[in-house]
């Protein structure tokens, strides 16, 4: 089976897009070296390591996490890839959730989630429901979804199975009472090696199975590699400690973590190129009724990553020109500045080392600039401290 790293190029204005795609295990192929700082052809940019070790528990449930569920080992091991030019998208816990802070998690019905773009543009979506954190009506729900489809369900080790045609894609749902994982194909071929649509889509689905019915596992991590060796996780950054400088009280362990599969080269006015990426993640903490409740708060972390500082100060005055304002306080590597990106939104910008940062909040506590710097300040040392 062919693991080698995938390098797609694309011009555009400006910039140049160099794409690695990320593999699920080694490469067949011996690395060929590439001019300047390019990484070596065949070798990922961003790692994804599946979770291990002891789950995190949602009070006294043990979480699932979608993308341990569907690694991209795993679909390595289907023969396909991700491609290059997406991002992981992967909603999950990272800390655990004591009882008495356990409730329904009302807009926020899925525990963990997991999104995949693969090369040819194929999408595979893993949600992953349980109780207490998705209410027990809306698990039986999705686990009614195939008879409402007409589909077989057949049994396996304790869970209900089913896939079928939705549409123009498929959906399989695994299921048990308190527990529901949906998988949502859209393929856009009609054959993946041997096999058709319908006999891939129950291949990745007996993986998933077999991961259900091994236990729950620890999240997926992501590992920068090449030149953004050592990138910290921005979920690492914008911990739990960090979210209560702005926000006290209650656990504060959701999370929407994004990061680019593979980097970008960008020409620079002295004629040398840049490389760059970027993450994010989203933190928000655990209240009665998620983010449809009037406790409900949220902060978000955008990082883009260069492989030297120089290529930073540029980029920083971008983000802080036109209306931004500068704060008067020194966060990382120079001024910080304030943005009004609206609707009651607000943007931080600094930078530090070779990352810019913007660290946003919004909603009726952060209405105006002064209330969003004192907000926001302390969160963003706290973040520059964890980056050295």
């Amino acid at each position: 089976m062919q693991r080698n790293g995938w390098l797609v190029a694309a011009a555009a204005t400006g910039v140049v897009m160099v794409l690695v795609a990320v593999v699920a295990g080694g490469s067949d192929a011996e690395s060929h070296a590439q001019p300047g700082d390019l990484p070596p052809l065949g070798q990922p940019v961003v790692v994804q390591e599946p979770g291990g070790g002891e789950p995190l528990n949602y009070g006294e449930t043990a979480a699932y996490d979608a993308c341990a569920l569907l690694s991209t080992r795993t679909l390595g091991d289907q023969g396909v890839r991700i491609d290059p030019g997406s991002s992981f998208i992967d909603s999950h816990l990272d800390g655990d959730v004591p009882a008495d802070a356990a409730v329904p998690q009302g807009g926020l019905d899925s525990i963990s989630n997991c999104r995949y773009t693969l090369i040819g543009g194929d999408e595979l979506n893993v949600t992953v429901q349980q109780t207490p954190f998705t209410t027990a009506d809306k698990v039986d729900q999705t686990r009614a979804w195939p008879l409402q489809n007409n589909a077989v369900v057949r049994h396996d080790r304790g869970l209900e199975v089913s896939s079928y045609r939705d549409g123009a894609g498929w959906t399989t749902v695994i299921g048990r009472p308190k527990l529901a994982v949906a998988i949502n194909f859209d393929l856009r071929r009609p054959v993946y090696g041997e096999r058709d649509q319908h006999q891939f889509v129950l291949d990745v689905t007996r993986a998933v199975v077999d991961a259900v019915v091994a236990g729950p596992a620890g999240p997926a991590v992501y590992r920068h590699t090449g030149p953004f060796t050592g990138v910290k996780s921005p979920c690492l950054l914008l911990s739990s400690d960090a979210f209560q400088q702005a926000y006290p009280g209650g656990p504060s362990a959701l999370v929407l973590e994004y990061a680019d599969a593979g980097f970008a080269t960008v020409p620079q006015g002295n004629g040398e190129t840049g490389l760059r990426t970027s993450t994010s993640c989203v933190r928000s903490n655990v209240v009665p009724d998620g983010s449809l409740g009037p406790r409900y708060r949220e902060i978000r972390l955008d990082m883009t990553v260069w492989d030297k500082p120089q290529w930073t100060v540029q980029h920083d005055r971008t983000d802080c020109g036109g209306s931004a304002v500068t704060l008067g306080v020194t966060l990382g590597d120079g001024a910080a500045c304030l943005t009004d990106s609206g609707p009651s939104t607000w943007n931080l910008s600094f930078r530090a080392g070779r990352s810019v940062i913007t660290i946003s909040t919004g909603g009726v506590v952060a209405g105006d600039r002064e209330t969003v710097k004192r907000l926001l300040t302390p969160v963003a040392r706290t973040v520059v401290a964890r980056l050295r």
